[in-house]
């Protein structure tokens, strides 16, 4: 497995029980619309607030577990899940970015490397 992050769009603020919430959509190689519920600050560094104009992109920080002709199948990591419980998706490789090593929920590079 090789550190990475993925592109993905936040779209909402989803709720201000601190330190604020964020719906985000993850799409798969085939097309299908992933949400992600989550605190701001274990997806990003980057200053989300509610009064941002949504959507905004973001990456996320994953591991790339297989590379395959046009496809990239990535684990999320810090403990972050879809809201079907999924961890695991194949997404298209020009939405994945190869970093040296994962950092943590603080990484800069999820703001667009």
């Amino acid at each position: 497995m090789t550190p990475g992050a993925v592109r993905a769009n936040a779209l909402r603020w989803a709720d201000d029980a601190f330190p604020g919430w964020v719906e985000v959509s993850l799409v798969d190689s085939i097309g299908r619309d992933h949400r992600i519920v989550e605190k701001v600050p274990v997806l990003t560094t980057q200053g989300i607030r509610a009064a941002n104009t949504f959507p905004m992109e973001l990456w996320l920080d994953v591991q790339v577990d297989r590379l395959d002709a046009g496809t990239a199948t990535v684990t999320l990591q810090h403990g972050v899940e879809t809201v079907d419980g999924a961890q695991r998706i194949t997404v298209t490789s020009a939405d994945v970015r190869m970093t040296r090593e994962s950092k943590g929920p603080a990484h800069q590079g999820r703001c667009g490397y």
